[in-house]
């Protein structure tokens, strides 16, 4: 399985495909930070303003751990679609080379095949999320400096201590990779059932877009099943950042994603074990 698992790697990063998301994720964060940069006075009365008469604040406020909390409300948004780049390509690019009729004659089992290249694509969605963490961390608390973190939303004002603050974003980047996992893991599924890589990231992101709508669409008609919407739960990682953490909501949440992907990764093995390749 190991080296299954490292072919499936070294395949995966001989494609220039592969390294677009990497691409996109540091000239994103490099840009969004030397903005920051340059526009962190108007951040900070623009914080100020919203803070009202009730805080005496010192130091700056838009700093490297705020800089990096915003951009993870932003960058999220779009990284479903840089894990697709890879995930869609996994399966459906072996058909598309037609080299499974060559591959699943080797005495491994489809089993063990579709499992490297599930793990491979867990790694790369890993590596995107470990790489906006690396980069938003220390190039923002290098560029912008460090200190406290002020978060003001819906839920009110929290105030996060720096070291504290840290436990917090280990936490977050670790919901995140779940929740990006159930993209990638739908994404495997389309490119199971495909031989073509096109068709998993268009479909994955159709999919997205449409339970994204009825996401945010408030209607009684929708309200049932609303909460049951797999994209319902990508703001898993916010509750990293409420105080106290309301760890029913994020049981709740890891219960559905659990399932989505479970469920995906599931009908992908049994359509590969029964999948025809000699057409």
């Amino acid at each position: 399985m190991w080296h299954l698992f490292v072919n499936e790697i070294i395949k995966a990063f001989s494609k220039w495909r592969t390294y677009i998301g990497f691409g996109a994720i540091g000239v994103g964060v490099i840009l969004a930070m030397w903005g920051f940069s340059i526009g962190g006075s108007s951040i900070q009365r623009d914080l100020l303003r919203r803070l009202g008469d009730e805080f005496i604040t010192t130091g700056n406020l838009a700093n490297g751990m705020w800089a990096s909390y915003l951009l993870m409300n932003t960058l999220f948004i779009h990284i479903p679609f840089l894990i697709t780049l890879m995930a869609g390509d996994v399966v459906a690019g072996e058909g598309t080379a037609g080299t499974f009729r060559i591959y699943l004659t080797r005495p491994v089992s489809r089993t063990r095949v579709l499992t490297s290249k599930l793990l491979a694509t867990a790694t790369y969605t890993g590596s995107i999320v470990l790489l906006l963490a690396i980069l938003s961390l220390g190039l923002g608390n290098w560029w912008l400096g460090t200190g406290d973190v002020f978060i003001v939303d819906e839920q009110g004002i929290l105030i996060l201590p720096w070291d504290l603050a840290l436990a917090r974003f280990a936490l977050a980047y670790l919901f995140a990779f779940y929740t990006m996992f159930t993209v990638a893991a739908l994404t495997f599924l389309f490119s199971v059932m495909v031989t073509n890589a096109i068709g998993p990231i268009v479909g994955t992101m159709a999919i997205i877009t449409v339970s994204g709508l009825l996401t945010i669409i408030q209607l009684d008609a929708f309200a049932w099943f609303q909460q049951h919407l797999f994209t319902t739960h990508f703001v898993l990682w916010q509750y990293a950042f409420r105080d106290p953490i309301p760890w029913e909501q994020v049981m709740d949440s890891v219960i559905h994603l659990g399932l989505y992907s479970a469920s995906f990764v599931a009908v992908a093995f049994v359509l590969f074990r029964r999948k025809n390749v000699l057409t």
